[in-house]
């Protein structure tokens, strides 16, 4: 299981979404060991016709809704930067970037062409990451849309990789305006 650095800019939000990813993974674990099954089956309707639920399928769907809430937290992390770095008036490069991006899209930015491309190019220690990034957000697409195509990604995502990639990212990057853990 990931365990996170010591990264002073990471949000607490994300040790929170750890957190309940745990919690609710040991808990239905402890329903099937104990034999209960899930407490949704005394549902009307469920389980699905034809289908029984089976462990593996609660472990995918918590390690979906988990994934998606980090991809969350990262999104709203660059937003919060950009905006802060905007009306801060920062004199960086990075900072100069964005305000000029800020002067013709305002709050319309695009996040992975636009924000991930001047952190590329302005920021080397975001240079590592932006690639990783925009695939996993070609995941969150995915995912945020009913992921009713087969996604063609390169790689596999989960809670696992997104929880590393969210911790390196708020422990490397100098993101500006976020809460500290």
């Amino acid at each position: 299981m990931a365990e996170p650095s010591s990264g002073s800019s990471r949000p607490t939000a994300l040790l929170w979404v750890a957190q309940y990813h745990f919690d609710v993974t040991e808990s239905f674990n402890r329903s099937f060991r104990a034999g209960d099954g899930p407490p949704l089956v005394k549902l009307r309707g469920f389980p699905p016709a034809g289908g029984e639920v089976r462990p593996a399928d609660y472990r995918e769907e918590t390690d979906r809704r988990s994934s998606l809430a980090i991809l969350v937290l990262i999104e709203a992390a660059f937003r919060v930067d950009y905006r802060y770095r905007c009306e801060k008036r920062l004199k960086d490069p990075l900072s100069r970037a964005l305000r000029h991006k800020y002067k013709r899209r305002q709050e319309r930015v695009n996040l992975e062409e636009e924000l991930f491309g001047a952190w590329s190019e302005h920021e080397s220690s975001a240079r590592s990451f932006i690639g990783d990034l925009r695939g996993a957000f070609r995941f969150r697409h995915w995912l945020a849309h009913g992921c009713y195509w087969v996604p063609k990604l390169g790689r596999k995502y989960d809670f696992d990789y997104l929880y590393r990639l969210a911790d390196g990212v708020f422990s490397a990057l100098p993101l500006c305006g976020l809460e500290a853990s």
